[in-house]
């Protein structure tokens, strides 16, 4: 089979192939009279009317359209940003790392991320491939086998379902969708695939993974903890550890 362009997460290496672990979410109490246990949307239900595959497809868009030098996942912009409405994104990470996040969001603002996950699609430098949308989710599917651990905390309670990350009732495989690049250092041409111009729209791009929409959490402070790591077992490509320190405001 051809060379895909194919990405963990968000991000191309030189090899058009980089790896990118988002956590699972999993809820916990605080312990504390006015504080309530978080919880989720299942994955068979359409939160604020939309279904967790197409909420996986605008998460992957919403990733894909930031710069490098300015991308919630490397760290060097805030994890703030480009949100709005009632669901705001928890961005991963980039590379092999630990990394924890400070960020404030509105009341009665859902979130929404992926535990682990990997897009697909016919970006490849010197020369496009030409795969199907059906031969992209056999190579989706194909790669996902590659997937060995994902957990989440919240407040730090997990949130079960993630044990087995081939069955599990969150994963989510996506049609086909359109990515724009942001208009300049845009991430496939960051990532290694230098060919690739600022500004373009890729379609088609399929995702499989495991997302989480968390609803609303309650007034004050809490933590979501996330943990992936990819194969293969005996030498993992990556292992991630990323943790949001989340402080809940009213409304102004």
């Amino acid at each position: 089979m051809q060379s895909t362009g194919v990405t963990w997460g968000v991000f191309g290496s030189a090899l058009g192939v980089a790896l990118m672990l988002a956590g699972l979410a999993h809820a916990a109490p605080s312990g504390k009279d006015d504080r309530c246990d978080a919880s989720f949307f299942p994955p068979d239900s359409e939160p604020y009317g939309v279904s967790y595959e197409e909420w996986a497809e605008r998460y992957q868009q919403w990733l894909f359209g930031f710069p490098a030098t300015a991308n919630p996942a490397a760290d060097n912009a805030p994890p703030e940003s480009n949100q709005s409405g009632r669901v705001w994104y928890l961005a991963t990470v980039t590379g092999s790392r630990s990394v924890t996040r400070h960020m404030t969001v509105p009341a009665h603002t859902a979130l929404f991320f992926s535990a682990l996950s990997i897009r697909v699609n016919n970006k490849e430098c010197p020369e496009d491939t030409t795969f199907s949308t059906a031969e992209l989710t056999a190579k989706a599917e194909e790669l996902w086998q590659t997937a060995l651990t994902a957990s989440v905390t919240i407040d730090g309670r997990e949130v079960e379902g993630f044990d087995d990350l081939q069955t599990s009732p969150f994963l989510v495989q996506t049609d086909a969708f359109e990515a724009t690049l942001a208009d300049h250092d845009n991430l496939q041409a960051a990532g290694g695939l230098t060919c690739v111009p600022d500004g373009i729209t890729i379609y088609p791009n399929v995702a499989r993974g495991v997302y989480l929409m968390v609803k609303p959490l309650s007034l004050g402070h809490h933590t979501i903890r996330i943990v992936g790591v990819a194969g293969p077992p005996d030498d993992p490509a990556f292992e991630k550890d990323v943790t949001y320190e989340i402080d809940v405001v009213r409304r102004h």
